[in-house]
């Protein structure tokens, strides 16, 4: 099976982004940019987090990454997607978290807030961490039901908001 992941930054996210896809690429995964791809050709940071969340929603990547200057604009948008769980982490210890107990399939960072070494290490730790594992604190079959309940207030959130 392909490994494939997309990412997308803005330009105050751009070298984390870089460093990441770089990494990204030497772990094996293809990777798709649809960020900022130079200083000189500027993505805003709700057009970078809407494409990679639209790519994950749509089902066409499991996972996106994406960065702007604090983590939060990309972030927020994201999460506006159905089916799209983004983190917003600022140690490896979070952004394990945000897949053991939220089943996270997007993962945002700050590029104000971590350097290259820093973001290379959340996103293996984002990537290797599974969904609910059998032991630790926290019991796997309450994170799935848990996440199961997520999904269900999603759906009714969106039902009650759509005609706003």
């Amino acid at each position: 099976m392909e490994r494939k992941i997309i990412v997308g930054a803005d330009p105050f996210g751009f070298g984390i982004k870089e460093a990441v896809k770089v990494h990204l690429e030497k772990r094996g995964y293809k990777v798709r940019d649809v960020g900022t791809l130079s200083p000189d050709t500027p993505v805003e940071y709700y057009t970078a987090g809407y494409q990679v969340a639209k790519a994950v929603a749509d089902g066409e990547y499991e996972r996106g990454i994406v960065f702007c200057g604090s983590g939060m604009g990309v972030n927020l948008i994201a999460n506006k997607f159905p089916g799209v769980y983004c983190g917003l982490v600022e140690s490896v210890y979070t952004a394990s978290l945000c897949r053991t107990i939220n089943n996270c399939n997007m993962l945002a960072l700050g590029g104000f807030l971590n350097g290259e070494e820093k973001a290379r290490k959340m996103v293996d730790a984002f990537l290797d961490t599974p969904f609910a594992p059998a032991q630790g604190e926290l019991d796997s079959s309450f994170l799935q039901c848990s996440y199961e309940r997520v999904r269900e207030l999603e759906k009714k959130i969106r039902r009650d908001y759509s005609w706003k």
